[in-house]
């Protein structure tokens, strides 16, 4: 893509810690800022804020897969080396939310590390990600201060901002994940890698376009 001008392109993603697919197109994401130079925004976006604090049965939501899908998901999970389970309950996740906030108020390091945590302890290992102290586990095995981590969570200091998060998503049209925006394009539900890097070279063309419309 070195014939395109040099822009950094960015890419919103929108996700939330309960939600397998974000879990495993996570891997798709990174390989494109790898691949491509694209700056990564991590968008959260509580899809049942709703929960009670407990969470609920994952029957109660209707949150089970097919066969079928468990079986793609499965092949997913093994393809980018990611241990994966099906809970049989849904966390409320706000409080993990809170916690990737944290993490990203202390540098893109320790907000990737943390994130990807979060989303392995529930995706990955049946972890109650509503439960605050199963959080503030994962808050130090990310090497982050517990007790910082509690003060952040407990005292509501990231619900404005997650609420904040939640209306740019739905100013986009956003009621699910996974979703991402790359440049102006949206795209809603898991895409293969080809889907993001064509959306990726559409936006790079027309950047192209643009500068050469504007001249020098």
């Amino acid at each position: 893509m070195s014939e395109y001008p040099a822009v950094r392109p960015r890419v919103l993603v929108f996700f939330d810690y309960a939600c397998p697919f974000c879990y495993l197109d996570w891997p798709r994401f990174k390989r494109l800022r790898e691949e491509h130079d694209v700056e990564l925004f991590l968008v959260p976006f509580e899809l049942r804020p709703q929960l009670p604090e407990q969470g609920v049965p994952i029957e109660e939501i209707g949150g089970g897969h097919s066969e079928h899908v468990e079986e793609h998901m499965s092949r997913l999970a093994r393809e980018n080396d990611l241990p994966l389970t099906f809970p049989s309950f849904m966390p409320n996740t706000h409080k993990a939310l809170a916690l990737g906030e944290f993490g990203r108020d202390l540098g893109p390091s320790a907000h990737e590390l943390v994130h990807e945590a979060l989303f392995a302890a529930y995706n990955g290992h049946a972890v109650d990600i509503g439960d605050l102290e199963q959080v503030l586990r994962i808050a130090n095995e990310s090497g982050l201060d517990v007790e910082a981590a509690r003060e952040a969570i407990q005292s509501g200091r990231y619900d404005e901002r997650l609420h904040q998060f939640q209306h740019l998503a739905l100013s986009f049209g956003i009621n699910a994940t996974p979703a991402a925006l790359i440049c102006n394009e949206l795209l809603i539900g898991s895409r293969p890698y080809q889907v993001l890097e064509e959306s990726l070279e559409r936006c790079l063309v027309r950047a192209s376009d643009l500068a050469a419309h504007e001249g020098p």
